[in-house]
């Protein structure tokens, strides 16, 4: 079955977007353009959080930073409409990685009804529940373990009448899978030891169907004694579309891959070919054969950022590399929130070091005040100042492929990292990398 990606997406009654790493929108589904009352083409290219309510621009910008740097979170913001109308909604955030670019795909839901709902219950109780039972949002409250009560949408919602579970234990509608985490969870916030929070759970309908929720349970009083009351929010369609969207990813990952190594197999047969031949034209076919099976590897090191972040040592990598090439290393013990693309990152740049310099190259990796850092000095003739603005892009070289120092840089902001170059003294270059020690 083939499944229009982009369809679904414009189909959704959720809003979605992408933005890249600068916080600048590259999609929005037409939901976003009807929720924020902007064309499309006005939404493209600016920078996302400038739709956000000014109290929680920060809200935004640290959700959409830990997507950049690998995580899934839920949040809560507002946000203001084009004709200056303020909406509240739960956004969802997560990474997405296309041709080595990280980017943050972003869900929406708007969920003012549902704050509105909130801020009446504090007000009066008698109108509150009027209002709650009439909603369009499930809604319960749990008390002792039993569920106490439930309106008329969580009725429809679960297929469960209210006579099958008030009294009850309502846990059985949980997935088995989620079912403990989600009951510890509960007996944490009803006893006061856990924080309002968003997150997403299975249950299972009565008529057997697998449904996803968002909720935000509380802890409130009822009735003179501490109880969890939530709203609820369908999201089946977003995890849904998220889990395509991953399994899309996954499939353009193992193409990538699979070409990679045909074209590699297919380069082995034609370098014995040519090598078997002494003529001028063989030698720079071969030449181009080298060059086209360091793009291939230089393409797997790109790849590598992409897998699962943790705790490493940098200096064992660094040490490991550096004694490949021939270099010593001046390494204090560093683990910092990285990868094994720590590798290709440390044999760049000392490479690089190696032929180009044209002096000694030192290597040392240290701790600085909660940073990881990896230094690659030299003492040779050193970087024009109009070279080293350069020195990152794509394709800019004085001899090589013009990748090296492009992939240095790409996978250490994917990694959260910061590289900076400068002066060595009295003379030569030094490049410094830098990661968040854990």
């Amino acid at each position: 079955m083939q499944i229009n990606f982009e369809e679904v997406a414009e189909k959704s009654l959720s809003g979605i977007y992408i933005h890249d790493k600068n916080f600048r929108i590259v999609y929005v589904n037409d939901m976003v353009v009807r929720a924020t009352k902007y064309s499309r083409d006005e939404l493209i290219g600016i920078n996302v959080l400038d739709l956000a309510h000014p109290d929680d621009v920060q809200i935004s910008f640290d959700a959409a930073k830990k997507a950049l740097l690998g995580e899934e979170t839920f949040y809560e913001v507002r946000y203001c409409r084009k004709d200056g109308e303020v909406r509240w909604v739960w956004g969802f955030a997560r990474p997405l990685h296309v041709n080595g670019e990280r980017y943050v795909l972003g869900n929406w839901i708007d969920i003012t009804r549902v704050k509105e709902l909130e801020q009446k219950l504090k007000e009066s109780e008698e109108f509150y529940r009027s209002l709650i039972e009439d909603s369009l949002t499930p809604v319960y409250i749990i008390q002792d373990g039993k569920m106490v009560y439930v309106n008329r949408a969580f009725e429809e919602y679960t297929g469960y009448s209210k006579e099958e579970v008030l009294g009850k234990d309502p846990f059985f509608i949980i997935h088995p899978e989620d079912r403990e985490e989600v009951y510890a969870k509960y007996i944490e916030r009803e006893t006061g030891k856990r924080d309002v929070d968003t997150y997403s759970w299975r249950i299972i309908t009565k008529s057997g169907e697998l449904r996803w929720l968002t909720a935000k349970p509380s802890r409130i009083t009822y009735k003179g004694r501490p109880a969890v009351a939530a709203t609820v929010v369908d999201t089946t369609s977003i995890h849904n579309l998220n889990e395509r969207l991953r399994m899309r990813e996954d499939y353009l990952r193992l193409l990538n891959k699979v070409l990679r190594h045909d074209i590699a197999n297919a380069l082995v047969l034609v370098r014995a070919v040519l090598e078997e031949r002494e003529d001028e034209l063989s030698k720079k076919a071969l030449s181009r054969v080298d060059h086209i099976t360091r793009l291939i590897r230089e393409v797997a090191n790109l790849e590598s950022a992409l897998d699962e972040m943790g705790p490493v040592r940098m200096d064992r990598i660094v040490e490991e590399v550096a004694e490949s090439l021939g270099v010593s290393c001046d390494c204090e013990e560093v683990e910092v929130m990285a990868n094994e693309s720590i590798r290709t990152i440390a044999f760049n740049l000392i490479q690089n070091a190696i032929q180009h310099s044209g002096g000694d190259v030192f290597v040392e990796v240290k701790k600085d005040k909660g940073w990881g850092v990896l230094r690659v000095a030299d003492n040779g003739k050193g970087i024009p100042e109009h070279v080293k603005e350069r020195i990152f892009d794509e394709g800019f070289t004085t001899g090589g492929t013009g990748l090296g120092l492009f992939i240095v840089k790409k996978l250490t902001d994917i990694l959260g990292g910061v590289i900076s170059v400068y002066d060595n003294k009295p003379t030569g270059t030094v490049f410094e990398v830098r990661f968040r020690a854990v």
